[in-house]
């Protein structure tokens, strides 16, 4: 004989076994929702720009002298000018996005040699195996002249120096122009300093001359004197 309870009880088992579909939705749909979304971001690169600098650096061009058998004695002639050279350095830059630099490499280098100026001298005065000088500096002096004998009665004829005192000598003030200089005297012509005089202080020389006459036609004047950096064999 069934019991009485039983219709009843499996009425109730079905109906739970039908709900538990609808339930585990409702759990799923529960994690969905509680679930914490993580944002991932990528790590920002700082921005750069790269810039590019020229550095030029400039190369003075230098006077050069040369003898010249045309022109006369103590006489000059600029045959050209010069001009001037440099060296232009490329440079890369980075810097970041608030203008400071990162790093620089050098790019490029580009020499662009400088031209001499070239001056002619006429042929005459002191003695010298070299044929072309470049200039340390030109003076405006005053200037008189001697002679071998130094007007003194016993003479060396020999110069502070050592020299043979004669034409292409001067004496000079070593404190403005050292001895041993070569030079060229307009006027005159290429010269040694090598003398002195109790009477040659300052922007003053005294070109040597072979007579007195010449001295005296010589007498006091102004005149340019082109001092060289080179020095010849004595």
């Amino acid at each position: 004989m069934m019991n009485s309870k039983a219709p009843a009880l499996l009425s109730l088992f079905l109906a739970v076994v039908l709900a538990m579909p609808a339930i585990a939705r409702q759990e799923d749909a529960k994690t969905t929702s509680e679930a914490v979304p993580v944002e991932v971001k990528a790590e920002a690169k700082p921005e750069t720009k790269v810039i590019t600098k020229v550095v030029v650096k400039k190369i003075p061009h230098t006077v050069e002298y040369h003898f010249d058998r045309t022109l006369a004695p103590g006489r000059v002639r600029k045959n050209n000018d010069g001009q001037d050279g440099e060296v232009r350095t490329t440079i890369e830059i980075v810097q970041d996005n608030q203008g400071k630099e990162i790093s620089r490499r050098q790019i490029n280098v580009e020499t662009i040699p400088m031209k001499p100026a070239i001056i002619g001298m006429g042929k005459q005065g002191h003695a010298t195996s070299r044929g072309s000088f470049t200039r340390s500096q030109v003076m405006v002096v005053e200037s008189t002249a001697y002679t071998p004998s130094a007007g003194l009665k016993n003479p060396t004829f020999r110069t502070k120096m050592g020299l043979r005192a004669k034409y292409g000598v001067i004496a000079v003030d070593p404190r403005k122009i050292k001895l041993g200089t070569l030079c060229f005297v307009e006027g005159y012509g290429f010269a040694i300093a090598a003398d002195i005089g109790s009477a040659i202080k300052g922007n003053k020389i005294d070109v040597c001359v072979p007579t007195l006459s010449e001295a005296r036609r010589w007498g006091r004047r102004k005149v340019t004197i082109h001092v060289f950096n080179e020095r010849s064999n004595k």
